[in-house]
């Protein structure tokens, strides 16, 4: 279903705003006169519409609450996943590191041996 910005305007929610687009955030946050970047991020531009209507009394304040914790427990996902991934790629790193120096062990013995022969 399309948004609709006259229906959000005369009945806002948090499970609407939620489901919103960038686009749609940022056409209701224009509506309302809230100022932002356009290069903000879509949660960076929504907490600024949910404590607008928090500051006007049309939501009630528990809305923040609930809305910063959410993002706090997905940033530290983020963060986990995000170390996790360099861990995945120092580890490769490392094992492509043993193999070019077993490659080079090799080759100096073969140079060795072949200098031993030679002599």
């Amino acid at each position: 279903m399309p948004f609709n910005l006259d229906k959000f305007v005369a009945s806002p929610s948090v499970e609407e705003l939620d489901s919103l687009k960038k686009s749609e955030i940022v056409k209701v946050a224009k509506h309302y006169g809230i100022e932002f970047q356009p290069l903000m991020r879509k949660d960076e531009i929504k907490r600024y519409v949910l404590e607008y209507l928090v500051d006007e009394s049309i939501l009630p304040s528990t809305v923040l609450e609930t809305a910063i914790t959410v993002p706090t427990d997905n940033t530290f996902e983020l963060k986990r996943l995000e170390m996790e991934m360099n861990k995945e790629i120092r580890l490769k790193e490392m094992e492509r590191e043993r193999e070019r120096e077993e490659r080079e062990c090799k080759c100096r013995g073969k140079r060795r041996q072949e200098s031993m022969n030679l002599g």
